[in-house]
């Protein structure tokens, strides 16, 4: 036989306290109730667990070896505790999140400083990631959630969206279309062009909207963050066609972004495992995500 959990704890607030009527306050049971498991605790040990001295039970030296591994159990039992009064509060945890860069630099910080105002004790990790390693990321539960451009093959992740907007063309502020207000791919035929590759959302979007002119697109220098992008052509090496939340905070004044005619539409997304339940700490981010993103589009 072993001892059970509550005949250890009667054990710990009888050495602890001294006598029956002591623990059994403690504890909340009745002193008979005390007795007759300090006996079977005693049978099921096989030796003396206390001596009886001027009215007052000590814990024999056999029973002396073993408390201090009582000790570090109860200590064990009270950081459970703890910990499950955090979880449910939501004072401790953690959330991983994996962000596409222009989300991560430009949108997911205002989420995350208003949520850490609410929930200062939960951690945030930000992995940043291209949009189709961070779709992977959440499918294979490597993160909690991702934030990516949309639209995006929807696969093993459910989506949800923040904002919805379009795509712009960037240009130096000196640039001869600076001033047009808008352009079309077919007025950037003569200008050195980079963009992001083919196999990713934006690249495949701007792709679509050459082929919808009946143009191909061809690429002068090719990158995978917007932010390259916007360093190349602030640098006078061609223009791009972005997304627009490099925009958010606020458009340097040697760069100028255009409007894209026709429009082309991309917007920013959560995503998700699909049927996964995810943490309290998780879905209050979401949460803040989407208040943040309706707010800016207001």
């Amino acid at each position: 036989m072993r001892l059970t959990y509550r005949q250890i704890e009667v054990l710990h607030a009888v050495a602890r306290h001294g006598t029956v009527t002591a623990a059994a306050e403690a504890l909340g049971i009745s002193q008979p109730a005390v007795s007759m498991m300090l006996r079977e605790s005693q049978a099921v040990a096989g030796f003396p667990l206390f001596s009886r001295r001027r009215g007052r039970l000590h814990p024999t030296v056999e029973l002396n070896v073993i408390l201090p591994e009582v000790e570090r159990v109860f200590q064990g039992v009270a950081r459970i505790d703890r910990l499950m009064d955090g979880i449910r509060e939501m004072t401790v945890g953690s959330v991983l999140v994996a962000a596409t860069p222009t989300l991560a630099d430009h949108f997911l910080p205002r989420a995350i400083a208003a949520f850490r105002r609410s929930r200062p004790g939960i951690q945030v990790a930000v992995q940043t990631m291209d949009n189709t390693a961070a779709v992977e990321a959440v499918a294979r539960e490597r993160v909690d959630l991702g934030f990516v451009l949309s639209p995006l093959l929807m696969g093993e992740v459910q989506v949800a969206m923040l904002d919805e907007t379009e795509l712009v063309c960037a240009v130096p502020a000196a640039h001869p279309l600076a001033g047009q207000g808008s352009v079309t791919v077919r007025d950037l035929l003569s200008w050195p062009l980079i963009g992001v590759g083919r196999g990713l959302p934006l690249g495949d979007l701007v792709d679509d909207a050459f082929r919808a002119e009946g143009l191909q697109r061809r690429i002068a220098i090719e990158v995978t963050q917007t932010s390259v992008a916007l360093s190349l052509v602030r640098a006078g090496t061609g223009v791009a066609i972005v997304d627009p939340y490099v925009a958010m905070s606020g458009t340097p004044p040697d760069l100028v972004l255009l409007q894209l005619r026709p429009r082309v539409a991309v917007g920013a997304a959560a995503i998700v495992q699909r049927g996964r339940t995810v943490s309290r700490a998780a879905r209050l981010l979401l949460a803040t995500a989407r208040r943040i993103a309706s707010a800016e589009a207001r």
